[in-house]
Protein backbone atom coordinates (compact mmCIF):
# COMPACT_ATOMS: atom_id res chain seq x y z
CA UNK A 1 0.00 0.00 0.00
CA UNK A 2 2.38 2.79 -1.38
CA UNK A 3 1.13 6.39 -0.53
CA UNK A 4 1.23 9.44 1.84
CA UNK A 5 2.60 7.92 5.56
CA UNK A 6 0.22 9.07 7.74
CA UNK A 7 0.64 8.79 11.49
CA UNK A 8 -2.31 6.14 11.92
CA UNK A 9 -2.56 4.90 9.02
CA UNK A 10 -2.45 0.48 9.09
CA UNK A 11 -1.20 0.71 5.06
CA UNK A 12 2.55 0.21 6.26
CA UNK A 13 3.61 -2.36 8.28
CA UNK A 14 4.21 -1.41 11.73
CA UNK A 15 7.39 -2.27 14.05
CA UNK A 16 9.11 -1.70 17.05
CA UNK A 17 12.51 0.10 17.89
CA UNK A 18 15.63 -2.20 19.28
CA UNK A 19 18.73 -1.46 21.32
CA UNK A 20 21.65 -4.10 21.31
CA UNK A 21 24.15 -1.80 23.62
CA UNK A 22 25.69 -1.69 26.96
CA UNK A 23 23.08 -1.01 30.14
CA UNK A 24 23.53 0.42 33.81
CA UNK A 25 21.28 0.55 36.84
CA UNK A 26 19.97 3.75 38.84
CA UNK A 27 16.61 4.93 39.81
CA UNK A 28 13.64 5.97 38.27
CA UNK A 29 12.44 9.58 37.97
CA UNK A 30 8.86 9.24 39.40
CA UNK A 31 8.72 5.89 40.22
CA UNK A 32 11.62 5.30 42.61
CA UNK A 33 11.39 5.00 46.18
CA UNK A 34 14.71 6.22 47.33
CA UNK A 35 15.64 5.85 50.65
CA UNK A 36 18.26 7.55 53.18
CA UNK A 37 19.32 11.53 53.19
CA UNK A 38 17.99 14.39 51.25
CA UNK A 39 20.82 14.32 48.81
CA UNK A 40 21.25 10.63 47.97
CA UNK A 41 17.34 10.84 47.30
CA UNK A 42 18.25 14.22 44.93
CA UNK A 43 20.93 11.58 43.36
CA UNK A 44 19.20 9.22 43.04
CA UNK A 45 16.03 10.77 41.06
CA UNK A 46 18.37 12.67 38.59
CA UNK A 47 20.53 9.58 37.97
CA UNK A 48 20.68 8.55 33.65
CA UNK A 49 19.34 5.66 33.48
CA UNK A 50 21.14 3.76 29.83
CA UNK A 51 18.73 1.35 28.58
CA UNK A 52 20.12 -0.65 25.53
CA UNK A 53 17.15 -1.63 23.04
CA UNK A 54 17.06 -3.74 19.81
CA UNK A 55 14.49 -4.19 17.64
CA UNK A 56 13.07 -5.28 14.06
CA UNK A 57 12.29 -2.70 11.22
CA UNK A 58 10.45 -2.63 7.85
CA UNK A 59 11.22 0.81 6.29
CA UNK A 60 12.16 2.93 8.83
CA UNK A 61 15.48 2.96 10.63
CA UNK A 62 16.13 5.52 13.16
CA UNK A 63 19.65 7.07 13.74
CA UNK A 64 21.45 6.19 17.19
CA UNK A 65 21.42 9.14 18.34
CA UNK A 66 19.12 12.69 17.33
CA UNK A 67 16.20 14.61 18.71
CA UNK A 68 14.05 11.60 19.72
CA UNK A 69 17.08 11.00 22.30
CA UNK A 70 17.28 13.99 23.34
CA UNK A 71 13.99 14.64 23.92
CA UNK A 72 13.13 10.67 25.93
CA UNK A 73 16.28 12.37 28.08
CA UNK A 74 15.15 15.44 28.90
CA UNK A 75 11.87 13.80 30.22
CA UNK A 76 12.87 10.46 31.63
CA UNK A 77 16.17 11.00 32.54
CA UNK A 78 17.01 7.63 30.02
CA UNK A 79 19.19 7.37 27.16
CA UNK A 80 18.13 4.97 25.07
CA UNK A 81 20.50 3.15 23.04
CA UNK A 82 18.95 1.88 20.08
CA UNK A 83 19.60 -0.80 17.19
CA UNK A 84 17.58 -1.27 14.32
CA UNK A 85 17.44 -4.66 12.24
CA UNK A 86 15.82 -5.35 8.86
CA UNK A 87 12.97 -7.57 9.99
CA UNK A 88 14.32 -10.35 7.66
CA UNK A 89 17.28 -10.50 9.13
CA UNK A 90 16.65 -10.25 12.92
CA UNK A 91 15.83 -13.66 13.82
CA UNK A 92 19.22 -15.06 12.81
CA UNK A 93 21.18 -11.87 14.30
CA UNK A 94 19.10 -12.09 17.21
CA UNK A 95 19.91 -15.77 17.76
CA UNK A 96 23.67 -14.70 17.99
CA UNK A 97 22.89 -12.04 20.42
CA UNK A 98 21.02 -14.36 22.61
CA UNK A 99 23.80 -17.25 22.31
CA UNK A 100 26.45 -14.90 23.65
CA UNK A 101 24.67 -13.85 26.93
CA UNK A 102 24.46 -9.97 26.24
CA UNK A 103 21.29 -9.46 25.54
CA UNK A 104 20.36 -5.76 25.72
CA UNK A 105 17.94 -4.54 28.07
CA UNK A 106 14.89 -4.33 26.09
CA UNK A 107 14.68 -6.68 22.71
CA UNK A 108 11.85 -6.94 20.36
CA UNK A 109 10.75 -11.03 19.29
CA UNK A 110 9.48 -10.75 16.56
CA UNK A 111 7.23 -14.31 16.40
CA UNK A 112 6.31 -16.51 19.07
CA UNK A 113 8.77 -19.38 18.21
CA UNK A 114 10.09 -22.78 19.66
CA UNK A 115 13.04 -19.71 20.49
CA UNK A 116 10.93 -17.67 22.48
CA UNK A 117 9.87 -20.99 24.33
CA UNK A 118 13.47 -22.21 24.78
CA UNK A 119 14.99 -18.52 25.82
CA UNK A 120 12.31 -17.66 28.51
CA UNK A 121 12.68 -21.35 30.35
CA UNK A 122 16.63 -20.89 30.05
CA UNK A 123 15.76 -17.56 32.04
CA UNK A 124 17.16 -15.12 29.91
CA UNK A 125 14.02 -13.26 30.19
CA UNK A 126 12.70 -10.98 33.39
CA UNK A 127 9.55 -12.38 34.50
CA UNK A 128 7.30 -9.45 34.84
CA UNK A 129 4.06 -10.38 36.49
CA UNK A 130 4.03 -8.30 39.34
CA UNK A 131 4.08 -5.17 37.31
CA UNK A 132 1.37 -5.23 34.64
CA UNK A 133 -0.91 -3.96 37.15
CA UNK A 134 1.06 -0.91 37.73
CA UNK A 135 0.85 0.39 34.39
CA UNK A 136 -2.84 1.37 32.73
CA UNK A 137 -2.12 0.47 29.31
CA UNK A 138 -0.52 -3.18 30.39
CA UNK A 139 -3.67 -3.12 32.68
CA UNK A 140 -5.93 -2.73 29.33
CA UNK A 141 -4.61 -5.82 27.42
CA UNK A 142 -6.90 -8.68 27.44
CA UNK A 143 -6.41 -11.81 29.43
CA UNK A 144 -6.52 -14.20 26.29
CA UNK A 145 -3.85 -11.91 24.82
CA UNK A 146 -1.65 -12.48 28.06
CA UNK A 147 -2.44 -16.18 28.15
CA UNK A 148 -1.30 -16.65 24.46
CA UNK A 149 2.56 -15.11 25.33
CA UNK A 150 2.62 -16.83 29.22
CA UNK A 151 5.56 -19.62 29.38
CA UNK A 152 4.71 -22.14 32.22
CA UNK A 153 2.37 -19.89 33.79
CA UNK A 154 4.22 -16.76 33.78
CA UNK A 155 4.52 -13.62 32.02
CA UNK A 156 8.40 -12.62 30.38
CA UNK A 157 7.22 -10.18 27.53
CA UNK A 158 4.97 -6.72 26.81
CA UNK A 159 2.71 -7.70 24.05
CA UNK A 160 2.62 -4.74 20.96
CA UNK A 161 -0.75 -4.09 20.03
CA UNK A 162 -2.66 -5.44 16.86
CA UNK A 163 -6.45 -4.92 16.20
CA UNK A 164 -8.14 -8.20 16.56
CA UNK A 165 -9.70 -7.97 12.81
CA UNK A 166 -9.48 -10.77 10.89
CA UNK A 167 -10.94 -10.78 7.19
CA UNK A 168 -14.77 -10.94 6.43
CA UNK A 169 -16.27 -11.84 3.40
CA UNK A 170 -16.95 -8.77 0.77
CA UNK A 171 -19.41 -8.78 -2.73
CA UNK A 172 -20.61 -6.31 -5.04
CA UNK A 173 -23.65 -5.10 -3.54
CA UNK A 174 -24.45 -3.31 -7.24
CA UNK A 175 -24.47 -6.58 -8.42
CA UNK A 176 -26.68 -7.85 -6.20
CA UNK A 177 -29.39 -5.20 -6.51
CA UNK A 178 -28.95 -5.74 -10.72
CA UNK A 179 -30.22 -9.12 -10.21
CA UNK A 180 -32.56 -8.73 -7.38
CA UNK A 181 -30.76 -10.78 -4.89
CA UNK A 182 -31.04 -10.49 -1.20
CA UNK A 183 -27.35 -10.38 0.77
CA UNK A 184 -26.71 -13.96 1.42
CA UNK A 185 -27.28 -14.89 5.17
CA UNK A 186 -25.74 -19.21 4.84
CA UNK A 187 -23.28 -20.98 2.51
CA UNK A 188 -26.30 -21.84 1.01
CA UNK A 189 -27.20 -18.93 -0.54
CA UNK A 190 -23.74 -17.40 -0.82
CA UNK A 191 -23.35 -20.45 -3.90
CA UNK A 192 -26.43 -19.61 -5.28
CA UNK A 193 -25.42 -15.76 -5.39
CA UNK A 194 -22.24 -16.85 -6.80
CA UNK A 195 -24.04 -19.09 -9.75
CA UNK A 196 -26.22 -16.09 -10.59
CA UNK A 197 -22.94 -13.36 -11.09
CA UNK A 198 -21.46 -15.80 -13.13
CA UNK A 199 -24.72 -16.76 -15.46
CA UNK A 200 -26.70 -13.69 -15.33
CA UNK A 201 -24.71 -10.91 -16.29
CA UNK A 202 -24.72 -8.90 -13.06
CA UNK A 203 -23.06 -5.93 -14.52
CA UNK A 204 -25.31 -5.62 -17.12
CA UNK A 205 -23.28 -5.55 -19.83
CA UNK A 206 -24.21 -8.19 -22.34
CA UNK A 207 -20.94 -10.16 -22.13
CA UNK A 208 -20.07 -13.35 -19.93
CA UNK A 209 -17.10 -11.84 -18.08
CA UNK A 210 -17.86 -12.02 -14.38
CA UNK A 211 -18.05 -15.13 -11.71
CA UNK A 212 -18.46 -15.42 -8.53
CA UNK A 213 -15.25 -16.27 -6.16
CA UNK A 214 -11.89 -14.55 -6.78
CA UNK A 215 -9.67 -17.51 -5.18
CA UNK A 216 -6.03 -17.63 -5.44
CA UNK A 217 -3.26 -20.20 -4.75
CA UNK A 218 -3.17 -22.14 -1.07
CA UNK A 219 -7.37 -21.61 -1.27
CA UNK A 220 -6.60 -18.19 -0.37
CA UNK A 221 -9.17 -15.95 0.78
CA UNK A 222 -10.50 -18.72 3.03
CA UNK A 223 -13.67 -17.65 2.87
CA UNK A 224 -14.71 -18.38 6.65
CA UNK A 225 -18.14 -16.49 7.58
CA UNK A 226 -17.26 -16.67 11.26
CA UNK A 227 -15.24 -18.79 13.85
CA UNK A 228 -17.37 -21.81 12.96
CA UNK A 229 -15.67 -21.81 9.76
CA UNK A 230 -12.08 -20.68 10.53
CA UNK A 231 -8.89 -22.15 10.46
CA UNK A 232 -9.06 -21.96 14.18
CA UNK A 233 -9.67 -24.55 17.15
CA UNK A 234 -12.95 -24.30 17.36
CA UNK A 235 -14.64 -27.68 17.01
CA UNK A 236 -13.97 -30.78 19.26
CA UNK A 237 -13.11 -34.78 18.46
CA UNK A 238 -15.35 -37.66 19.89
CA UNK A 239 -13.05 -37.57 22.59
CA UNK A 240 -13.38 -34.51 23.62
CA UNK A 241 -10.02 -32.80 22.11
CA UNK A 242 -9.91 -29.00 20.39
CA UNK A 243 -9.08 -30.37 16.81
CA UNK A 244 -7.90 -27.62 14.03
CA UNK A 245 -10.34 -25.97 12.23
CA UNK A 246 -8.94 -27.34 8.75
CA UNK A 247 -9.94 -30.68 9.39
CA UNK A 248 -13.39 -29.13 11.31
CA UNK A 249 -16.80 -29.47 9.68
CA UNK A 250 -16.89 -25.80 8.96
CA UNK A 251 -13.94 -26.01 6.89
CA UNK A 252 -15.51 -29.13 4.91
CA UNK A 253 -18.55 -26.79 4.25
CA UNK A 254 -16.53 -24.38 3.03
CA UNK A 255 -14.47 -26.68 0.59
CA UNK A 256 -18.07 -28.49 -0.54
CA UNK A 257 -19.73 -24.69 -1.13
CA UNK A 258 -16.07 -24.11 -3.13
CA UNK A 259 -16.16 -27.25 -5.49
CA UNK A 260 -19.83 -26.85 -6.53
CA UNK A 261 -19.03 -23.08 -7.16
CA UNK A 262 -16.48 -24.76 -9.34
CA UNK A 263 -18.03 -26.89 -11.36
CA UNK A 264 -20.35 -24.00 -12.40
CA UNK A 265 -17.26 -21.95 -13.45
CA UNK A 266 -17.92 -19.77 -10.58
CA UNK A 267 -14.59 -19.90 -8.95
CA UNK A 268 -11.59 -18.49 -10.52
CA UNK A 269 -10.71 -21.03 -13.21
CA UNK A 270 -6.83 -21.41 -12.57
CA UNK A 271 -6.87 -20.49 -8.88
CA UNK A 272 -4.29 -23.03 -7.86
CA UNK A 273 -1.75 -21.19 -9.54
CA UNK A 274 -2.66 -17.37 -8.85
CA UNK A 275 -0.49 -15.42 -6.23
CA UNK A 276 -2.23 -13.66 -3.66
CA UNK A 277 -2.03 -10.21 -6.12
CA UNK A 278 -3.53 -12.03 -8.66
CA UNK A 279 -6.48 -13.15 -6.86
CA UNK A 280 -6.68 -9.10 -5.70
CA UNK A 281 -6.80 -8.78 -9.39
CA UNK A 282 -9.53 -10.80 -10.43
CA UNK A 283 -11.75 -8.96 -8.23
CA UNK A 284 -10.93 -5.58 -8.23
CA UNK A 285 -10.90 -5.41 -12.33
CA UNK A 286 -14.75 -6.32 -11.77
CA UNK A 287 -14.28 -9.91 -13.28
CA UNK A 288 -15.60 -11.14 -9.35
CA UNK A 289 -18.18 -10.56 -7.06
CA UNK A 290 -16.81 -11.59 -3.85
CA UNK A 291 -13.74 -11.32 -2.17
CA UNK A 292 -13.09 -10.24 1.42
CA UNK A 293 -12.01 -7.08 3.39
CA UNK A 294 -10.78 -5.77 6.43
CA UNK A 295 -11.05 -2.37 8.40
CA UNK A 296 -7.20 -1.84 8.25
CA UNK A 297 -4.80 -2.86 5.90
CA UNK A 298 -6.67 -2.63 2.70
CA UNK A 299 -5.28 -1.53 -0.51
CA UNK A 300 -6.96 1.66 -0.93
CA UNK A 301 -5.73 1.84 -5.18
CA UNK A 302 -7.05 -1.37 -5.45
CA UNK A 303 -10.79 0.08 -4.63
CA UNK A 304 -10.54 3.36 -6.24
CA UNK A 305 -9.12 1.72 -9.10
CA UNK A 306 -12.16 -0.42 -9.51
CA UNK A 307 -14.39 2.86 -9.54
CA UNK A 308 -12.30 3.90 -12.56
CA UNK A 309 -13.84 0.96 -14.43
CA UNK A 310 -17.22 1.07 -13.08
CA UNK A 311 -18.11 4.24 -11.33
CA UNK A 312 -21.11 2.19 -10.04
CA UNK A 313 -19.25 -0.31 -8.37
CA UNK A 314 -20.25 -0.73 -4.22
CA UNK A 315 -19.07 -3.16 -2.33
CA UNK A 316 -20.28 -4.40 0.79
CA UNK A 317 -19.43 -6.48 3.71
CA UNK A 318 -21.20 -10.01 4.36
CA UNK A 319 -22.64 -10.35 8.15
CA UNK A 320 -20.96 -13.39 9.57
CA UNK A 321 -23.46 -15.95 9.64
CA UNK A 322 -25.32 -18.25 12.06
CA UNK A 323 -23.70 -21.04 12.73
CA UNK A 324 -24.80 -24.59 13.82
CA UNK A 325 -24.30 -24.21 16.89
CA UNK A 326 -25.92 -20.82 17.55
CA UNK A 327 -23.01 -18.92 17.40
CA UNK A 328 -22.12 -15.51 15.06
CA UNK A 329 -19.14 -13.66 15.18
CA UNK A 330 -15.30 -14.16 13.77
CA UNK A 331 -12.52 -15.91 15.12
CA UNK A 332 -10.54 -13.19 17.01
CA UNK A 333 -6.70 -12.12 15.21
CA UNK A 334 -4.26 -12.91 18.08
CA UNK A 335 -4.13 -9.18 18.94
CA UNK A 336 -0.69 -8.41 18.95
CA UNK A 337 2.12 -8.12 16.60
CA UNK A 338 5.35 -8.49 18.66
CA UNK A 339 6.62 -8.61 21.92
CA UNK A 340 9.15 -6.36 24.24
CA UNK A 341 11.20 -8.56 26.44
CA UNK A 342 13.52 -7.58 29.06
CA UNK A 343 16.67 -9.11 30.30
CA UNK A 344 16.59 -11.11 33.27
CA UNK A 345 19.99 -9.39 34.11
CA UNK A 346 17.90 -6.31 35.19
CA UNK A 347 16.35 -8.12 38.00
CA UNK A 348 18.57 -6.75 40.82
CA UNK A 349 17.39 -3.02 39.47
CA UNK A 350 13.65 -2.91 39.75
CA UNK A 351 14.32 0.94 39.64
CA UNK A 352 15.34 0.75 35.92
CA UNK A 353 12.80 -1.92 34.83
CA UNK A 354 10.23 0.71 36.13
CA UNK A 355 11.91 3.17 34.38
CA UNK A 356 11.64 0.91 31.10
CA UNK A 357 8.26 -0.25 31.88
CA UNK A 358 7.64 4.24 32.71
CA UNK A 359 8.52 4.84 28.97
CA UNK A 360 6.63 1.49 27.03
CA UNK A 361 3.63 2.70 29.03
CA UNK A 362 4.03 6.54 28.10
CA UNK A 363 4.05 5.61 24.52
CA UNK A 364 1.53 2.81 24.18
CA UNK A 365 -1.42 5.57 25.68
CA UNK A 366 -4.51 5.83 23.30
CA UNK A 367 -5.50 8.74 21.93
CA UNK A 368 -8.91 9.38 19.97
CA UNK A 369 -8.54 9.86 16.24
CA UNK A 370 -10.23 13.25 16.75
CA UNK A 371 -7.62 14.24 19.28
CA UNK A 372 -4.29 13.59 16.92
CA UNK A 373 -3.15 17.51 16.80
CA UNK A 374 -0.67 19.42 17.97
CA UNK A 375 -3.08 20.69 20.81
CA UNK A 376 -2.36 17.20 22.03
CA UNK A 377 0.83 17.67 24.31
CA UNK A 378 1.29 13.92 24.30
CA UNK A 379 0.48 13.27 20.68
CA UNK A 380 2.74 16.39 19.74
CA UNK A 381 5.43 15.56 21.90
CA UNK A 382 5.58 11.98 20.18
CA UNK A 383 5.28 13.10 16.50
CA UNK A 384 8.19 15.30 17.43
CA UNK A 385 6.40 18.36 17.49
CA UNK A 386 4.09 20.16 14.48
CA UNK A 387 6.16 21.47 11.42
CA UNK A 388 9.44 19.43 12.94
CA UNK A 389 8.70 16.25 13.19
CA UNK A 390 5.06 16.41 11.35
CA UNK A 391 2.82 18.60 9.38
CA UNK A 392 -1.33 18.60 9.56
CA UNK A 393 -2.35 17.63 6.18
CA UNK A 394 -6.09 17.96 5.37
CA UNK A 395 -6.88 17.17 9.04
CA UNK A 396 -4.27 14.21 9.72
CA UNK A 397 -0.79 14.04 11.23
CA UNK A 398 1.73 12.78 8.74
CA UNK A 399 5.11 12.50 9.19
CA UNK A 400 7.59 14.72 7.58
CA UNK A 401 10.41 13.25 5.19
CA UNK A 402 13.75 12.29 7.56
CA UNK A 403 12.26 12.83 10.46
CA UNK A 404 13.17 9.06 11.52
CA UNK A 405 15.53 10.70 14.18
CA UNK A 406 13.09 13.53 15.19
CA UNK A 407 10.17 11.33 16.81
CA UNK A 408 10.69 10.20 20.17
CA UNK A 409 8.01 7.34 19.47
CA UNK A 410 10.82 5.72 17.63
CA UNK A 411 12.40 4.95 20.56
CA UNK A 412 9.92 4.01 22.81
CA UNK A 413 10.81 0.69 23.41
CA UNK A 414 7.83 -0.91 21.47
CA UNK A 415 6.43 0.16 17.92
CA UNK A 416 7.83 2.74 15.92
CA UNK A 417 7.50 3.45 12.23
CA UNK A 418 4.23 4.09 12.81
CA UNK A 419 2.41 4.85 16.14
CA UNK A 420 0.35 2.24 17.45
CA UNK A 421 -1.38 3.04 20.77
CA UNK A 422 -3.05 0.43 22.81
CA UNK A 423 -6.61 0.95 21.78
CA UNK A 424 -9.50 0.34 24.50
CA UNK A 425 -11.07 -1.66 21.47
CA UNK A 426 -10.87 -2.04 17.43
CA UNK A 427 -13.28 0.32 17.15
CA UNK A 428 -11.64 3.31 18.81
CA UNK A 429 -9.41 2.65 16.29
CA UNK A 430 -11.60 4.46 13.47
CA UNK A 431 -9.63 3.04 10.99
CA UNK A 432 -12.45 4.25 8.03
CA UNK A 433 -11.07 7.91 9.26
CA UNK A 434 -7.99 7.47 10.18
CA UNK A 435 -6.33 5.36 7.82
CA UNK A 436 -7.67 6.19 4.35
CA UNK A 437 -7.97 9.06 2.31
CA UNK A 438 -10.76 8.42 -0.21
CA UNK A 439 -14.49 8.69 1.00
CA UNK A 440 -15.80 6.45 -0.98
CA UNK A 441 -13.06 4.15 0.35
CA UNK A 442 -14.00 5.57 4.23
CA UNK A 443 -17.57 4.93 3.23
CA UNK A 444 -16.50 1.55 2.53
CA UNK A 445 -14.29 1.00 5.29
CA UNK A 446 -16.53 2.10 7.78
CA UNK A 447 -19.38 -0.42 6.68
CA UNK A 448 -17.03 -3.18 7.56
CA UNK A 449 -16.98 -1.72 11.18
CA UNK A 450 -20.00 -1.18 11.40
CA UNK A 451 -20.99 -5.13 10.09
CA UNK A 452 -17.97 -6.12 12.53
CA UNK A 453 -19.80 -3.75 15.77
CA UNK A 454 -23.47 -5.54 14.84
CA UNK A 455 -22.69 -9.01 13.98
CA UNK A 456 -19.80 -9.88 16.09
CA UNK A 457 -21.67 -11.07 18.72
CA UNK A 458 -19.89 -14.02 19.62
CA UNK A 459 -16.09 -13.56 18.79
CA UNK A 460 -13.99 -16.41 19.52
CA UNK A 461 -10.52 -16.79 20.71
CA UNK A 462 -8.33 -19.72 19.39
CA UNK A 463 -7.40 -21.56 22.86
CA UNK A 464 -4.49 -22.94 20.37
CA UNK A 465 -2.92 -19.76 20.19
CA UNK A 466 0.61 -19.74 22.64
CA UNK A 467 0.59 -23.14 22.98
CA UNK A 468 4.16 -24.64 21.73
CA UNK A 469 4.13 -28.24 19.68
CA UNK A 470 7.61 -29.85 18.79
CA UNK A 471 5.14 -31.95 16.09
CA UNK A 472 3.71 -28.28 15.01
CA UNK A 473 7.40 -27.09 15.03
CA UNK A 474 9.02 -30.05 13.10
CA UNK A 475 6.04 -31.40 11.28
CA UNK A 476 3.42 -28.48 10.92
CA UNK A 477 4.56 -26.86 7.38
CA UNK A 478 4.66 -30.29 5.78
CA UNK A 479 1.27 -30.99 6.96
CA UNK A 480 -0.10 -27.86 5.85
CA UNK A 481 1.06 -28.07 2.59
CA UNK A 482 -0.99 -31.83 2.45
CA UNK A 483 -4.03 -30.99 3.17
CA UNK A 484 -4.17 -27.27 1.48
CA UNK A 485 -3.31 -30.01 -1.54
CA UNK A 486 -5.78 -32.49 -1.23
CA UNK A 487 -8.29 -29.96 -0.46
CA UNK A 488 -7.37 -28.09 -3.68
CA UNK A 489 -7.89 -31.45 -5.43
CA UNK A 490 -11.11 -31.40 -4.28
CA UNK A 491 -12.07 -27.96 -5.14
CA UNK A 492 -11.20 -28.91 -9.01
CA UNK A 493 -12.64 -32.67 -9.11
CA UNK A 494 -9.46 -34.37 -8.80
CA UNK A 495 -10.63 -35.74 -5.67
CA UNK A 496 -14.16 -36.54 -4.35
CA UNK A 497 -15.59 -34.70 -1.42
CA UNK A 498 -16.20 -38.38 -0.24
CA UNK A 499 -12.84 -39.09 0.73
CA UNK A 500 -12.77 -35.99 3.60
CA UNK A 501 -12.50 -38.48 6.47
CA UNK A 502 -9.79 -40.62 4.49
CA UNK A 503 -8.22 -37.21 3.77
CA UNK A 504 -8.43 -36.52 7.63
CA UNK A 505 -7.04 -40.04 8.55
CA UNK A 506 -4.07 -39.51 6.45
CA UNK A 507 -3.56 -36.00 8.12
CA UNK A 508 -3.38 -37.32 11.16
CA UNK A 509 -1.82 -40.61 10.60
CA UNK A 510 1.39 -38.01 8.84
CA UNK A 511 1.48 -36.29 12.00
CA UNK A 512 -1.61 -34.74 12.95
CA UNK A 513 -2.67 -36.85 15.71
CA UNK A 514 0.67 -35.71 17.40
CA UNK A 515 -0.08 -31.65 17.42
CA UNK A 516 -3.46 -32.23 18.80
CA UNK A 517 -2.27 -34.62 21.50
CA UNK A 518 0.28 -32.03 22.21
CA UNK A 519 -2.26 -28.58 21.83
CA UNK A 520 -4.45 -30.25 24.24
CA UNK A 521 -2.02 -31.13 26.34
CA UNK A 522 -0.63 -27.31 26.14
CA UNK A 523 -3.95 -25.97 26.61
CA UNK A 524 -5.16 -27.65 29.81
CA UNK A 525 -1.58 -27.16 31.39
CA UNK A 526 -2.23 -23.43 30.65
CA UNK A 527 -5.83 -23.66 32.08
CA UNK A 528 -4.18 -25.45 35.28
CA UNK A 529 -1.37 -22.86 35.37
CA UNK A 530 -3.67 -20.10 35.55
Amino acid sequence: MAKKRWISAGSVLMTVALTAAACSGGGSQGTSQPSGEPGAKQAEENKMHEISFMNFAYTIFPAAEGAGVDAIKEKFNAHIKSQFILQSDFNSKLSVVMASGDMPDVVAIKDLDSNYYKWARQGAFLPLDDYIDQYETFRMVPDEIWDQIRVDGKIYSIPMYAPTYVFSNIIRKDWLDNLGLSMPTNYEELLEVAIAFTKNDPDGNGKDDTYGFALGENISPEYMAGAYWSGGWYHKNENGDYIPGIIGPGRKEVIETLAAAYREGAVTKDFAVLNWAQANKEFYSGKAGIFIGTPTGMVEEYYTGLLEVNPEARLASIPHFVAPDGSQGRLLGQGYFGLSTLSSKLKNDPEKVKKILEIMDYGRQFIPVNERTPDNEVFDWLMGHEGVGYEMVDGKAVLKPGSESITPIQYMLQRHEFWKPWAPNDEANQYSIASYNDPRMQQFIAEIEEMEATYNKTPYADPSRGIFSEAQSSKGADLQKYIIGEQTKMISGQRPLSDWDQMVKEWMGRGGADIIREINDGIKERGAAK
